[in-house]
């Protein structure tokens, strides 16, 4: 059971209170980042335990947003925090390498087959932005094929895949080619039109804008037949979905690609991103070459990053990637059973889970942050776009909680019920 209070600092000031010198919130709009808008002002963190979270209002909620999926062991991990505070102590960043950055890239490619060589990054919008460049010097080209409504970042490039974006460079544009979610025939038209344009191909296994679908096997087949017979490097954008395997989503399926960008779930909530890939497309990265690109980033492959990433991948085995899967497939079997009698059901893979309608490809903003609220009154969080995640710390009792209580938030959202 949840209780509604907790001990609470003796120093926490109001954080809605706190203005610049003109009477205006010291941020923007009053977010740190445009995901946290949920319509009115949000409650605020102030601790965590696993899978709990405590509000500025006093509140123990189940933390199911776990940083947009980032928490995989929940929140301050005593393991991952000792890494961190260890790494801390000795130095918490560096202008030579760290060991600990070698210890990351052994754990990460002992995980990926296929691919032979990383370099970290401090976010995966820094890592897909990587990525785009290395397949351009590698191919000498510019385009870049993206499915519609997949997720890839905030860069210019990146920020396309929803179609033109307020602030983004129109010369951009004409570099990107958006391809129908799952749409195969278009996918071959694309290259049919211009076989020698494009230098990627990047994939969203599990598009939460396109409502946590993924795509088919046979789509993500037939892009890495596309690109090996057009020249262009496959990138599976594995930020969000390298949790739901010991090799990512990609692994599941048995498909490789050229490169393969992680972040979240290897920093043990730690900025970070990585971008791995094929030692014939990764050695343009190498300085000693005198083709290389730069690649850099000061706080890139930082040691305290590090640490908690290879403490994070450890505790992630194979055993505990299946048991909070098949929790959250029973979950979500609990919830469909429940939500479909309301027009609604619950979608995703393994621990990704997200309500929405049935048969729906998007979800208006206004009915999001409804359901966002209901949650957060039965005492779950979730993301800004609803996307909830598991977290290792839960067991069954506390998921079956969780969904009864995202349930009942569901229908009544469905209902209309404020």
């Amino acid at each position: 059971m949840i209780s509604t209070m907790m001990p609470s600092p003796d120093n926490i000031r109001d954080p809605h209170l706190r203005r610049n010198r003109k009477g205006m919130p010291l941020l923007p709009g009053g977010y740190g980042r445009s995901a946290y808008h949920v319509g009115k002002e949000p409650p605020y963190a102030v601790h965590g335990e696993g899978w709990r979270m405590w509000d500025d209002n006093g509140r123990e909620l189940i933390d199911a947003n776990g940083n947009f999926t980032t928490l995989i062991h929940g929140n301050a991990h005593p393991e991952i925090v000792e890494a961190a505070e260890q790494a801390i102590r000795t130095g918490a960043s560096w202008g030579i390498p760290n060991l600990s950055e070698w210890d990351l890239a052994e754990t990460m490619l002992d995980r990926l087959p296929g691919l032979d060589q990383i370099r970290f990054a401090n976010s995966g919008t820094e890592a897909v932005m990587s990525a785009f460049r290395i397949a351009r010097a590698v191919t000498g080209r510019d385009g870049i094929v993206m499915t519609k409504d997949g997720f890839h970042g905030t860069s210019d490039f990146a920020l396309l895949a929803s179609g033109p974006t307020k602030g983004v460079a129109r010369s951009a544009e004409s570099d990107v080619t958006l391809v129908p979610l799952g749409d195969i025939d278009e996918l071959r038209e694309v290259f049919q039109n211009n076989p020698t344009k494009y230098a990627a191909i990047i994939l969203d296994l599990l598009p939460n804008k396109a409502g946590l679908l993924p795509l088919s096997k046979e789509f993500v087949e037939e892009a890495r037949a596309l690109a090996t017979a057009h020249g262009a490097l496959l990138i599976f954008d594995e930020v969000v979905s390298f949790r739901l395997g010991p090799n990512g989503l990609g692994g599941r399926m048995g498909v490789l690609p050229d490169l393969l960008t992680a972040g979240k779930v290897i920093g043990g909530g730690f900025a970070i991103g990585a971008i791995a890939g094929r030692q014939e497309y990764m050695s343009i990265l190498d300085p000693w070459s005198p083709e290389s690109i730069s690649h850099s980033g000061t706080f890139s492959g930082n040691p305290v990053s590090m640490a908690a990433g290879v403490v994070a991948l450890q505790l992630l085995t194979p055993a505990e990637i299946e048991r909070l899967n098949s929790l959250g497939d029973n979950a979500r079997a609990e919830a469909n059973a429940v939500l479909n009698a309301h027009g609604w059901e619950m979608r995703g893979l393994g621990s990704l889970l997200r309500p929405f309608p049935l048969d729906a490809r998007q979800l208006d903003g206004e009915t999001q942050r409804r359901l966002w609220w209901a949650a957060y009154e039965n005492g779950v969080v979730l993301s800004s776009a609803n996307l909830a995640a598991l977290s290792t710390p839960m067991g069954e009792q506390v998921v079956h909680d969780f969904t009864d209580r995202l349930v009942g938030a569901v229908i009544k959202t469905a209902e209309g019920a404020e």
